[in-house]
């Protein structure tokens, strides 16, 4: 795990952040995961070093906590607080960000569908994700999305919008938004460049 300090590339108008590199964990990213959703939903949770978990946190807290005072202006009161965060120190003593995105989702229009886009470490467009196991480098491209139910309080998830693979690790299973960065993982197969947005519509997730 590098523990150099990465800036945080950010997206001020659709707060867009792409998180540091970091060691994936349990990742579902060529297929959604349907144990407990019906629907499907691609996730990762991605391991960093203290320093940049620290500055992830500060960068996501200053736009959640902006969101959270404007909740409380249009309901007129002090709103309580989700007690989950996809930003957490894990038992283990990890430093854990975790992104996820709903595969589907029946709408007044219809059904949606969704993917996460896949990059190599160059920055190429994969026309087809490969088996992203645990232990791979990876950066993710988050949107952080404020919520608010009455029983659950406010609250924020980190979608997943895209994932940049920098050393593959494989499970035996079945125009770029990141730069070039230095790793082994380079695509020798058929890519895309068509941008990321289009393929997850920043409007839906969880």
């Amino acid at each position: 795990m590098e523990t150099t300090t990465t800036k945080i590339e950010t997206n001020k108008m659709s707060q867009i952040l792409t998180t540091p590199k970091g060691t994936a964990v349990y990742p579902r990213i060529a297929e959604p995961d349907t144990k407990f959703n019906t629907d499907g939903v691609y996730h990762c949770k991605l391991h960093v070093s203290e320093d940049d978990f620290n500055l992830f946190s500060k960068t996501v807290t200053d736009i959640v906590e902006k969101e959270y005072e404007a909740e409380c202006a249009i309901k007129g009161k002090k709103l309580a607080r989700a007690t989950t965060s996809p930003i957490r120190i894990t038992a283990e003593g990890d430093y854990e960000l975790y992104a996820k995105q709903v595969a589907q989702r029946q709408t007044a229009k219809g059904l949606l569908e969704f993917t996460v886009p896949v990059f190599d470490a160059s920055g190429t467009r994969l026309g087809k994700a490969p088996n992203i196991g645990s232990g791979s480098t990876l950066k993710l491209s988050t949107e952080v999305y404020t919520w608010f139910t009455p029983t659950q309080g406010f609250g924020y998830t980190l979608r997943l919008k895209a994932v940049q693979v920098i050393d593959l690790v494989e499970y035996a299973g079945g125009g770029s938004v990141f730069g070039k960065e230095d790793g082994s993982f380079i695509s020798d197969g058929e890519s895309l460049d068509t941008a990321f947005e289009e393929e997850a519509p920043s409007g839906v997730g969880f």
